[in-house]
């Protein structure tokens, strides 16, 4: 009797280590389980707050806000030799002017005392034929360097526009002196070919290596009056007080819309995740309870992405931890072997 008892525990004791451990990794499956479920057709991640903890998953309560579209252009920086040549030309046209006008001045001076004197039959007539011939002469070279004058100054019109132009031809100019200093930059921007001719905004954004998010602001100075000979794209004059951007540069540019705007929010880019070219977020519904939303054309802006009317206001979005529920949700979708489905 005693040895049927010591064959039955012996074999009882075998066979219990097993059954331990096949009830652990059935529990460890339903819990598994348990954190994927499906509501309305929706796969739904469960996370209970310890669980949160431990992965440092944070969330962000969103809110709606007005984006301005913003459109891509390319330029660059202009050379100043070009400015320079036009200056010294209307500099040299405006002394020869002043020159023959300090002639014409004394030369009417020189026939009104003539006159004077003719009338009094003090000098000939001859004489006085002779100073209207020298005042006629003076006169003429004053209007050729006047005409001079005006030619280069609607040249450069043309071809940069009155604002610039004034810049250059004044003397006084304290934005010049600037350009010459290095204070400002001047950046030539040409739209895309199809653009329409709509008002821009005042303030741009621009950076020379084509990243949105170290862009900074560029002023407008004034359109051109030419487009662009290769593209037929409009061209604009912005100017820049950034040491980074030098004459010569090429840089990008983002130009907001103006009357151009769209409703949605603003996530971080650590909160989008992108599989086999599609991007999507991750909501949080409840304390415990995650779902993943798919997103359109999300928009690069300087703080993260602006998305358009898909997200609602203060709905709340996972921005740390998405790489960790996307797994998540992948290993959840991974067949069990055992299954003959």
């Amino acid at each position: 009797m005693n040895y049927l008892v010591i064959v039955f525990l012996t074999c009882f004791l075998s066979f219990y280590p097993i059954y331990v451990t096949a009830s652990d990794i059935e529990d460890n499956k339903d819990d598994e389980s348990e954190s994927m479920q499906t509501i309305n057709g929706q796969a739904v991640i469960f996370l209970d707050d310890d669980a949160q903890e431990t992965s440092s998953l944070k969330t962000l309560k969103l809110k709606e806000i007005e984006y301005q579209t913003e459109s891509i252009a390319y330029g660059k920086a202009i050379k100043l030799s070009a400015l320079l040549d036009i200056r010294n030309q209307y500099l040299l046209a405006s002394a020869q002017q002043s020159a023959a006008k300090a002639r014409l001045t004394q030369a009417e001076k020189n026939i009104s005392r003539l006159r004077n004197l003719h009338k009094d039959e003090a000098v000939s007539t001859r004489k006085l034929q002779k100073q209207q011939t020298q005042w006629q002469s003076d006169k003429a070279i004053f209007n050729s360097t006047h005409h001079q004058s005006q030619n280069i100054i609607n040249d450069s019109q043309l071809h940069w526009g009155k604002t610039l132009t004034q810049w250059v031809t004044d003397i006084h100019s304290e934005q010049f002196k600037h350009l010459i200093n290095g204070e400002i930059t001047l950046l030539q921007i040409t739209l895309p070919a199809n653009s329409l001719p709509s008002p821009l905004s005042n303030t741009i954004y621009i950076n020379p290596t084509g990243d949105r998010n170290l862009a900074f602001e560029a002023s407008l100075v004034s359109p051109l009056p030419q487009v662009d000979t290769f593209s037929q794209g409009l061209q604009y004059l912005f100017q820049t007080d950034s040491p980074t951007i030098k004459p010569g540069m090429n840089v990008t540019a983002w130009l907001p819309q103006k009357n151009q705007t769209q409703t949605g929010v603003i996530i971080p880019e650590s909160s989008i995740a992108w599989h086999l070219g599609l991007s999507f977020v991750f909501i949080k519904i409840d304390e415990e309870h995650f779902v993943h939303r798919n997103i359109n054309n999300p928009i690069k802006v300087p703080n993260g992405y602006f998305i358009a009317k898909q997200i609602a206001d203060s709905e709340e979005i996972v921005v740390t931890g998405t790489q960790m529920l996307l797994s998540h949700e992948f290993r959840s979708q991974i067949p069990d072997e055992d299954d003959d489905d």
